[in-house]
């Protein structure tokens, strides 16, 4: 049973796992763009950042994440899930990579990511839009994170709900991707593109903020682009 069960997780991670954190790499690293440093929030064993660091120049990368494991491939820090401890502007760039759905406090983890950043966040996470995504998201999840033994939440969040938590963070969505494809066929079907985005996210400079979800176009509030 044991070894049924080693032969699924290997499956999963070539079928599903590293094609997965390649389109992600590409998607955060075009939303980044050159960078000299990058903290990368719920690291994992920090394979993703360090990629992604890779392609934007980054001479330094770090981690932090509530749970660190023992071997990771850059410096990840333990944090208690809430507060990340650096200062202010520490980082030009903060990723975090279908995190905040698994977050006790995800708006107060946004709005540390914000303060920690000097230029922008960059986020990958899923949309809400009703019971039905809700259950697919939630059975993903939990089929994702059963080898890793993450905690499932189920906390996700519609396009507006995201706009209010990006607001009340004194963010503002500058770039949004989404349909965002990464899966390839059969799982993409499963996985549904549409449940899928990457935004950047960056601070509020005086007035205003927020992004319309569904212009094509470039302007302050932000851009939206099909993927």
């Amino acid at each position: 049973m044991l070894g049924i069960q080693k032969a699924l997780f290997a499956l999963h991670r070539r079928a599903v796992t590293l094609p997965r954190a390649e389109r992600i790499t590409d998607a955060l690293a075009a939303l980044a763009g050159p960078a000299q440093s990058l903290l990368d929030v719920g690291a994992g064993d920090g394979a993703i950042a360090a990629a992604i660091g890779e392609r934007v120049g980054a001479n330094r990368v770090a981690g932090v994440d509530v749970l660190v494991r023992p071997r990771t491939v850059i410096e990840v820090v333990p944090y208690d899930g809430r507060r990340l401890p650096f200062p202010d502007g520490a980082f030009e760039i903060v990723t975090i990579s279908d995190v905040l759905h698994h977050c006790e406090a995800p708006a107060e983890v946004l709005a540390e990511c914000l303060r920690v950043a000097a230029r922008a966040v960059i986020v990958k996470d899923h949309f809400r839009f009703g019971p039905v995504s809700q259950a697919l998201l939630l059975a993903m999840d939990v089929v994702g994170n059963a080898e890793a033994g993450v905690l499932v939440r189920g906390t996700y969040f519609s396009p507006a709900a995201w706009i209010d938590m990006v607001q009340a963070a004194r963010g503002r969505i500058t770039e949004l991707r989404w349909p965002l494809r990464i899966h390839d066929a059969p799982m993409r079907f499963v996985t549904r593109d549409e449940l899928q985005f990457a935004a950047r996210i960056e601070h509020v400079v005086g007035m205003g903020g927020g992004a319309e979800l569904g212009s094509s176009e470039r302007s302050p509030e932000g851009r939206v682009e099909n993927t």
